[in-house]
């Protein structure tokens, strides 16, 4: 373990994490914008887009495996120390971005009394801005911790095998099974019996990480996951194209946080680092981990601030570009973005109270 007593290979999954999640959200200005799938454009925006579909589920599993570890001694507690912190910024976030949609982008003449009353209808109905939602099922989850954390350490490996296996078919297999039925025969299908609440969303990604950070699996079973990580991140811009070219418009049967390549793509990314660990460890000095903390401990923080950075940059890739042009348009404009918001953050941090406000004491 590295001496700040932190969990190293855990701080650099929220580093990739939220570089991909930079990343999808810079390269959906090219997908969405053309349907034009043979542009060396398109084919760099789809393939950064693809193999970074991992950042959601990864998340989710980071949240599971280190707050289902914590003991819950008081339903009041958790809440102002994990449920709190969370919906603050949400709020505070939500207003942010309202604001700037209105009054800058839009141009709004709204007075003062239709905006609240707008702000708060879109407030309820997670409709103030697009990575938002993140925050609405995060805290969804957390508000039934204090029993599923009970529920969980009740249970034994095998229980917890269970549980993930039926959530793999209904929320995974069944899915996919489902998308390759509709785009083969414009037929949705629907198993009544493969509707079960408890086994299907983000839940089960928040049970996998707390698995996958507790259990050791056996090693033939991680190098078939760490196999089918691999081929499904060659497969899922690939497939993408097909079934895109097929549809005549973006189609995101791979995209999806449920698409089985993303789930195997989080999966086998989770075991590869917690397996390398040590290794890791090792080979980083104290300096380098002391940064990699930083930047891990304001992940949630950039998360929230990325795309106020990256509207205000307003640099895109043009659809006509070169490959190599798109290329370094792609990691220079993701970098200053990256940058930009954690200097930002870090800066934001020095005040306890912009901290707290901002994000919820996070940073």
């Amino acid at each position: 373990m590295v001496q700040n007593k932190r969990i190293i290979y855990i701080d650099i999954l929220r580093i990739l994490s939220i570089v991909a999640v930079i990343i999808l959200h810079y390269t959906a200005g090219v997908l969405l914008s053309t349907n034009d799938f043979n542009t060396s454009s398109w084919w760099i925006s789809n393939g950064f887009n693809s193999i970074s579909r991992f950042a959601v589920p990864v998340f989710f599993m980071i949240s599971g495996a280190m707050i289902l570890r914590t003991k819950i001694t008081s339903y009041r507690e958790f809440y102002i120390k994990r449920v709190l912190p969370l919906v603050i910024p949400l709020l505070t976030w939500s207003l942010i971005y309202g604001l700037y949609n209105q009054y800058y982008s839009m141009r709004s003449q709204m007075n003062a009394y239709e905006f609240v009353i707008d702000f708060g209808y879109r407030l309820l109905t997670d409709g103030n801005y697009i990575h938002l939602w993140f925050l609405y099922a995060i805290i969804a989850i957390y508000i039934t911790v204090p029993l599923i954390s009970k529920f969980i350490k009740s249970c034994s490996e095998r229980d917890l095998r269970y549980y993930l296996l039926l959530w793999f078919i209904v929320s995974i297999a069944y899915r996919f099974i489902s998308d390759v039925v509709f785009r083969t025969t414009d037929q949705y299908i629907n198993i009544p019996i493969m509707n079960i609440p408890f086994f299907m969303g983000f839940l089960g990604y928040f049970i996998l990480g707390y698995y996958l950070f507790h259990y050791e699996l056996p090693l033939k079973v991680k190098n078939k996951l760490y196999n089918l990580g691999i081929i499904s991140f060659f497969l899922a811009p690939i497939a993408t194209y097909f079934v895109s070219l097929r549809s005549g418009v973006l189609d995101e049967m791979f995209y999806g946080n449920y698409s089985i390549t993303t789930f195997f793509m989080a999966v086998g990314l989770f075991i590869f680092f917690k397996e390398n660990e040590t290794r890791i460890s090792d080979k980083v000095n104290h300096k380098i981990q002391k940064l990699i903390s930083s930047i891990s401990r304001a992940s949630f923080s950039i998360y929230l601030i990325h795309l106020l950075v990256e509207m205000m940059l307003s640099g895109r890739t043009e659809l006509e570009a070169t490959f190599l042009e798109t290329t370094l348009s792609l990691i220079v404009n993701i970098g200053i973005i990256f940058a930009i918001s954690y200097i930002t953050v870090k800066v934001l941090n020095l005040s306890k109270t912009a901290t707290y406000i901002l994000f919820g004491g996070r940073g």
